[in-house]
């Protein structure tokens, strides 16, 4: 009776198992016997699909030819219990992950007859926490990843972190987290704070600055997140990290450039805007300049013209003299001709003394003659006295025409003395008005030069006025964009 009721309350067992769990059984060497519908509904086989097939149905096909699935069998063949997860194959290929048990089932002689096999669907599961190890995972490939007791004691850390800080597990694992802080921040109200509000399940992100081994800083970027378990309490602390030593220091150091940056352009623009308002002003003084050159270049030209006027009056000039000249050497061949007829006329007026000489002599003569003649020759006395009245006003006449001659060759020598002077004195304006004429022909020359280049000079100054226009115009675009540089290095720096 005891047996009865004992027998029927293991079948009571069976029947809720079943209805709980996928049940399947299998003869000692693994061909299926049986299935409830449970594991039939989850493999997706009909039970007649199944019987008397072996278990490798349900494996993949490379497990089922290894060494490690005959084992398997061997052992539960033996009597030894299994429990895991397993992965299996249903109908079409479909995976399954079961959490199952593989029960040997003895007689009373302690041999195995079979094994039953209670199973539960972890699939979804499986896949889920499949999903959650693959995230961990790739966090923990990807993060520096550490664990705290919710008081900042370090439980254990992974490879990244412990690469990252430059420690050995061993070294850290016991200690508190303000191994990592400035000894200054890990006193402070600030720090404790840090750890209250973990521990009170605040999360807490930022960006860190930490010591690693050797007192190195390391800049992390991390996250504080408090572990809950199914009251809420938190049991521990894990932290993610990312190092940015690298690109903090980099940015550190962008800082300290922008800030140089700053420094230099805003020295830059002072300096441009300086030296913009410097080529406003020689602008300006060009364009000063440049009217002072056309005053200039138009006195040039007025003395270009005054110049080549006064030329062609040095000519004509030139020219009045040439004729002067020549009148003068005229005069002076007719004084010099006028002296020959002076000299000639002398020679004439001797002559005419020497005949009134003579006259005079005859007329002594014939008075001697007439006083030897007596009355006879008075009449001849009276002839001779005439003749030598005749002769003497014929001597002072020549006399008279001597003196004057005399005077007039004196007049006519000073004349000549006179002309040679003029004609010398001539000679030397003629050579000052030939200098003169050429030295004004030489300065007309030099004038329309000058007056030319005073033309190039305005023109280059007005090229010159342009160009500093542009160089204006250049600055002060420069100074925008130097000032928009400087807005950009400020908001890189900010």
């Amino acid at each position: 009776m005891f047996f009865a009721a004992q027998s029927a309350d293991y079948r009571s067992i069976m029947d809720a198992l079943s209805l709980s769990q996928a049940v399947i059984e299998f003869t000692p060497t693994g061909n299926i016997l049986t299935a409830n519908a449970n594991f039939c509904d989850l493999m997706g086989y009909a039970l007649s699909e199944i019987e008397g097939k072996h278990h490798s149905l349900f494996c993949i096909p490379e497990y089922a030819a290894s060494a490690d699935y005959k084992s398997f069998w061997r052992d539960l063949a033996q009597g030894h219990f299994k429990s895991d997860e397993f992965k299996r194959l249903g109908k079409g290929g479909k995976i399954a992950w079961i959490q199952a048990t593989y029960n040997p089932i003895r007689d009373k002689s302690g041999r195995v007859t079979k094994v039953i096999k209670f199973a539960t669907d972890i699939t979804a599961i499986k896949s889920r926490n499949d999903d959650f190890q693959g995230k961990i995972k790739a966090i923990d490939r990807a993060q520096a990843v550490i664990e705290f007791t919710p008081t900042g004691e370090i439980l254990t850390a992974n490879e990244n972190f412990l690469t990252v800080l430059g420690y050995d597990l061993s070294e850290i694992k016991g200690r508190h987290h303000r191994m990592f802080c400035d000894p200054a921040y890990a006193a402070t109200e600030d720090y404790k704070a840090f750890w209250r509000d973990l521990a009170s399940g605040q999360f807490q992100a930022a960006e860190y600055k930490r010591l690693g081994k050797g007192g190195r800083e390391v800049y992390i970027q991390a996250s504080y997140n408090p572990i809950f378990d199914e009251t809420g309490a938190v049991v521990k602390v894990v932290k993610f990290a990312t190092d940015r030593t690298a690109a903090v220091l980099r940015r550190l150091r962008n800082d300290a450039l922008s800030r140089d940056i700053n420094d230099d352009l805003g020295g830059v623009i002072g300096e441009i805007t300086e030296a913009a308002g410097m080529a406003s002003n020689v602008a300006g003084a060009s364009s000063d300049t440049s009217g002072i050159i056309n005053s200039v270049a138009a006195a040039t030209e007025e003395l270009s013209q005054s110049v080549r006027d006064i030329s062609a009056s040095m000519v004509v000039t030139r020219d009045n003299v040439e004729g002067i000249f020549k009148h003068a050497e005229n005069a002076s061949a007719f004084a010099k001709n006028l002296d020959a007829s002076a000299s000639a006329m002398t020679g004439i007026v001797t002559l005419i003394q020497d005949i009134a000489g003579q006259i005079n002599l005859l007329a002594l003569n014939a008075t001697i003659e007439s006083a030897r003649a007596g009355e006879a020759g008075r009449g001849f006395a009276v002839v001779a006295s005439e003749v030598k009245s005749l002769a003497n006003q014929a001597a002072r006449s020549t006399q008279t025409i001597s003196e004057e001659i005399t005077r007039m060759q004196t007049v006519t020598a000073d004349v000549v003395n006179a002309l040679g002077e003029i004609s010398g004195a001539m000679t030397i304006v003629m050579e000052s008005v030939t200098s003169v004429a050429g030295a004004i022909e030489q300065q007309n020359a030099a004038t329309g030069e000058i007056s030319g280049n005073m033309q190039s000079a305005v023109d280059a100054i007005h090229r010159i006025e342009d160009s500093l226009i542009r160089i204006d115009h250049s600055f002060r675009q420069v100074t925008l964009a130097s000032e928009q540089v400087k807005k950009n290095v400020e908001v890189l720096a900010a």
